[in-house]
């Protein structure tokens, strides 16, 4: 029998770099060091280029507290034909939300990803869909540290969110979506 959002749903890993290349800055010339005072023979190598790197962001208790954003995810009332006259109206099943999570997810992974770059956050962002029975998401709302959600995580996964589709069931479905940082 085809189960809603298991209580064991998905769960994507993010390692803390998450494979994000580094910004390419100014590189920076070390200036070429000076004779000693008496040397005669000037210096003659070549400057070498010096990368600072990213800066990591100094984040405070206030910055890592969890917050909740976005739609209420409440699934809406659904009416029941005994009669059998209707659609096979059903929620989504484990298996169509993985599928569907693993081809079509990037997007809610990179604006994670995005929002967590040079932080050293560490920790569970949830993501919760609510998806019509036409397979198209309507709700999202989104469980995170405040400063991600400060720095528009909940704009970003609702318009990747919008971007989804899943089956058409009939009948709609709550999906939660965990990211791990770290």
């Amino acid at each position: 029998m085809p189960t809603a959002a298991s209580d064991n749903p998905p769960v994507v890993v993010v390692s803390g770099d998450a494979g994000v290349a580094k910004p390419h800055g100014k590189k920076r010339h070390k200036p070429a060091p000076r004779p000693a005072s008496g040397g005669s023979e000037p210096f003659d190598g070549d400057a070498e280029e010096i990368d600072p790197g990213p800066t990591t962001v100094a984040l405070g208790a206030a910055d890592r507290a969890l917050e909740s954003r976005g739609d209420d995810t409440t699934l809406p009332a659904q009416t029941i034909d005994m009669a059998g006259g209707g659609k096979d109206a059903r929620p989504l099943d484990d298996g169509e939300i993985g599928a569907v999570i693993n081809g079509q997810g990037g997007g809610l992974k990179d604006c994670v990803v995005q929002g967590a770059t040079n932080t050293d956050l560490r920790g569970t962002i949830t993501i919760k869909l609510v998806v019509d029975g036409r397979g198209k998401v309507i709700k999202t709302r989104v469980q995170a540290p405040h400063y991600l959600l400060e720095h528009n995580l909940l704009g970003c996964t609702q318009r990747a969110a919008a971007r989804m589709h899943f089956p058409a069931t009939g009948a709609p479905t709550l999906v939660t979506f965990p990211i791990n940082l770290g």
